[in-house]
């Protein structure tokens, strides 16, 4: 069971004391990325501060316009509630998540996302997705994530999806590759030292 002490900030109430509160933090989003050797340059100039800011984009505006609805969806269907929480590791707290869901009766967390590509066909999440909730599966505890995607497709210069509801999957813990993704948080933390 998660403690209320690592909840650290919510993105819903106080979107800057978020932000701020990753700063210098290994986050999901950070090691998924950090784990190939292109990322991993890029993460360490994010972890230090100096990487410029993400520019908004229709993408992004789509995707946050949608995941509420998907989050209330997985809600209904699987029993994990929305969250906006910033989560840190019971025993290390530079080690955060913000997973899109937590289910508060059963260790399952869940990540929502809007796509152009249907993963169902693949009957799996890209890499990248898989190693971010392994993180965030780590980070909590949690022993299996449900992944619900929605697609998303141009009509007439607007966004919108052809499906009345998301596809899921659900993708199970999987303790070799949280390892490898432990591997390069230490890595990242040493380099980080490094330079102080």
């Amino acid at each position: 069971m998660l403690g209320s002490k690592r909840f650290i900030a919510s993105k819903a109430l106080d979107e800057l004391a978020w932000l701020e509160a990753r700063e210098g933090k290994i986050t999901a989003t950070l090691i998924a990325a950090a784990s190939t050797p292109k990322g991993f340059e890029e993460s360490l100039i994010k972890l230090r501060g100096e990487s410029e800011p993400i520019t908004d984009n229709s993408y992004m505006e789509y995707g946050r316009r949608m995941e509420p609805f998907i989050s209330l969806y997985v809600k209904d269907v699987y029993g994990v509630m929305p969250n906006e929480w910033l989560i840190a590791h019971e025993l290390y707290p530079e080690f955060v998540a913000t997973p899109d869901g937590i289910a508060w009766d059963k260790p399952v967390i869940s990540e929502v996302k809007t796509t152009g590509t249907d993963w169902g066909e693949w009957k799996s999440v890209p890499i990248a997705y898989r190693r971010q909730v392994q993180w965030q599966m780590y980070v909590t505890g949690a022993e299996q994530c449900v992944f619900a995607w929605l697609l998303r497709e141009d009509k007439d210069g607007k966004f919108q999806s052809p499906w009345l509801e998301p596809k899921t999957l659900t993708v199970d813990r999987e303790e070799k590759e949280i390892e490898k993704l432990l591997d390069v948080a230490g890595k990242l933390l040493e380099k980080i030292k490094e330079k102080e």
